[in-house]
């Protein structure tokens, strides 16, 4: 049974690390695992479809933006706050009329469109009106505040969890345009999905599969510190005062309680469609689910 990463392993993924290292897949029956880890960026929803992986994580906008009849969702197991953080200075210089640079991990057309979305409803409600000419989105990676440090005004596609604790250890004056500040439904999460045709053929692995990372997460809940040891065992990262502060942030993230239910997801896909994103059905998003 193989698992695949959106991207590199972090502590969002930390449910599926300890899933294996406390033997909660095992006990399920399941004994040969294999969890994906990128050494760049990895489309696991394309190997979903393919039937060469059972399982695959990712963001739920990928759902809709590379939406197939084979995805099937089986939950939203982690959720953060997030969006496009950016400089205080950055924002006084687009209520200026002036240009910035926003660093993303995946620009293209669709992503960058709602990145875009974000900033000017957040420019909105602060009584500006942000023109899409003045925004440049830049193709970088998933390290932002990095980019940020380096002369980008913005970062777009992040995590509360991972650099909004980051901006906050580096000292930095910035702006959190997310679902609160900017209004819009949130997407900065990670789905379990696996293919409906392997769905079909084996529930009941399936089913093994999510109590396992169930049981993972109310273990983490009741025992963060062995948790955060068992990442840093599981990766091989030396502890950090970040990394500490972001596991602590990201514990917090998680729910047990997550199933494959379409009403959780579908102020997205309204989202979505209300800005021109997509143009997927109601109907076809819910056949992405099982409830």
């Amino acid at each position: 049974m193989k698992l695949a990463i959106e991207w590199f392993l972090n502590p969002d993924h930390l449910p599926i690390i300890v899933a294996e290292a406390k033997g909660f897949l095992k006990k399920n029956g399941i004994s040969d695992f294999e969890l994906i880890v990128p050494t760049d960026h990895y489309d696991g929803l394309q190997d979903l479809i393919e039937g060469n992986i059972e399982f695959a994580t990712n963001e739920p906008l990928h759902l809709i933006e590379q939406y197939h009849t084979e995805f099937l969702s089986l939950g939203t197991y982690f959720e953060t706050k997030g969006g496009v953080i950016m400089k205080t200075t950055s924002f006084e210089a687009l209520k200026k009329g002036e240009k910035i640079q926003v660093a993303t991990p995946v620009s293209n057309e669709k992503t960058n469109g709602i990145g875009l979305e974000i900033i000017k409803r957040y420019g909105a409600k602060q009584g500006v009106n942000i023109k899409p000419s003045q925004i440049e989105f830049i193709a970088k990676d998933f390290y932002l505040i990095k980019h940020m440090k380096e002369g980008a005004d913005a970062g777009w596609l992040y995590f509360y969890n991972f650099e909004g604790i980051e901006a906050k250890h580096e000292n930095m004056d910035v702006i959190h345009m997310d679902s609160d500040s900017a209004g819009f439904a949130n997407f900065c999460a990670l789905d379990l999905f696996t293919s409906k045709s392997y769905y079909q053929k084996n529930k009941e692995k399936v089913n093994a599969f999510v109590e396992a990372i169930q049981e993972a997460i109310e273990f983490i809940e009741t025992n963060p510190e062995e948790a955060y040891t068992i990442y840093y065992a599981y990766t091989k990262e030396e502890s950090t005062p970040l990394m500490d502060d972001i596991l602590k942030a990201t514990t917090k993230c998680f729910s047990k309680d997550f199933e494959s239910l379409s009403e959780k997801e579908l102020p997205i896909l309204k989202f979505f469609n209300e800005i021109g994103i997509t143009d997927l059905s109601e109907d076809k998003f819910k056949k992405a689910f099982l409830n």
